[in-house]
């Protein structure tokens, strides 16, 4: 039992280097001197949504049939071979390249960190603290990358590649956490059927109620809010911000989304679990705003929007983990987690290309009316359902 709670702490360091990002706060700037539009710019987001969609099941159900440590080593080799593609090249096709790369060792983190842990404390007898640990590990990640983007911001005003050669180097730092996972003791997946069994898989969680409506406004936070994290940048340069606040100014938000998932477990305690779900609605009034306004006074509301998605998290994990068999859940978190892929795959040029055609102002406006219909229905869909049960 000591030995299987290691994986407890070693999964905080292997999430905290894996959202260590130096290279976001500057790779808009990146693109741009690379003489990128914006609907390239978005174009790549959607390549990355892509490919992490078409790897997303197969490697959760690898997860399932390997085991979440192997998977995990793989997901750690793969980081810095995709930040190395950044570092030696400067097309849209080789930038489209280097997200494919990344992509896959994304995909085979995703959902199969959560799994590790979540069988991990089944194994310690202690599954009810999983929302409480998921918000705590998401909240050092916000953490890791709130120092990542400033230590971004700094390098880039000495060059735009330098940022690129200390992410590979820190994402190279995952590969020892890795080696140290210790499997968790669980019913294995038949692989004699690995297609079938994804089929049914997939089918069991579009076809479960519940489960379906919470991986849908999973899937409108996530594409959603990674759009608006791009976006933010567009914004901060539009209202005169120089870049060498970009790293300083994403460090905040990150701050704010640790916060918000370390407060996901009490918030939702305090005021329940219908409640918190209305209050996540509040996202939308973020980008409607951003787009009738272009003032430094609306800093605050984009920092709201990160507390927002920090919350949101670990609250939709832990419902959807309660509702998922342990043999099959890396595969069932995988399909949530490509639900939200294609999601953004969609909005993502969609919105780039608003930008093109439109306005910053047009795009921010329409996804933020786009946020309140949908994520509005599907509140109204899990409240209903969960009045039912």
């Amino acid at each position: 039992m000591t030995n299987i709670r290691s994986n407890l702490w070693k999964i905080y360091a292997y999430k905290l280097l894996s959202e260590f990002w130096v290279i976001v706060p500057i790779l808009i700037p990146y693109y741009q001197s690379n003489n990128l539009n914006k609907t390239q710019i978005f174009t790549i987001q959607a390549a990355y949504a892509l490919s992490i969609m078409i790897m997303e099941i197969p490697s959760g159900y690898l997860a399932d049939i390997i085991g979440r440590r192997k998977t995990l080593i793989l997901g750690a080799l793969f980081m810095p071979m995709g930040i190395g593609v950044y570092v030696f090249t400067n097309s849209f096709t080789s930038f489209l390249i280097a997200e494919f790369i990344i992509a896959i060792g994304n995909s085979m983190r995703s959902g199969c960190d959560s799994a590790l842990v979540y069988d991990t404390l089944i194994q310690l007898k202690e599954e009810s603290a999983y929302k409480k640990f998921e918000g705590k590990a998401f909240y050092y990640a916000r953490l890791g990358t709130s120092l990542s983007s400033i230590l971004g911001g700094l390098l880039a005003l000495l060059s735009l590649k330098l940022p690129f050669y200390a992410n590979m180097a820190t994402s190279a730092l995952m590969f020892p956490f890795a080696l140290a996972f210790i499997e968790p003791h669980r019913k294995k997946l038949e692989t004699a059927h690995p297609f079938r069994n994804i089929l049914r898989i997939s089918r069991y969680c579009f076809t479960h109620t519940k489960l379906r409506t919470f991986m849908l406004f999973m899937a409108l936070i996530q594409s959603t809010g990674i759009t608006g994290i791009w976006a933010y940048f567009l914004y901060y340069d539009s209202i005169g911000i120089s870049i060498g606040y970009f790293g300083v100014i994403f460090a905040v938000f990150q701050l704010f989304s640790a916060f918000g998932s370390r407060q996901a477990h009490f918030m939702e305690t305090k005021i329940g679990q219908k409640a918190s779900l209305y209050l996540l609605l509040l996202i939308a009034l973020t980008f409607i705003l951003l787009g009738f306004f272009k003032t430094f006074f609306l800093i605050p509301m984009i920092f709201l929007s990160a507390f927002l998605l920090g919350f949101a998290f670990p609250l939709l994990l832990d419902s959807m983990n309660r509702l998922i068999e342990s043999e099959v859940r890396a595969t069932a978190l995988s399909i949530a987690n490509m639900t939200g892929s294609l999601s953004f795959m969609i909005i993502s040029p969609i919105f780039g290309k608003l930008v093109d055609s439109n306005s910053l102002s047009d795009a921010f406006t329409i996804m933020g009316l786009f946020f309140i219909v949908c994520g509005g229905l599907i509140v109204v869909k899990i409240d209903r359902t969960l009045r039912k049960t």
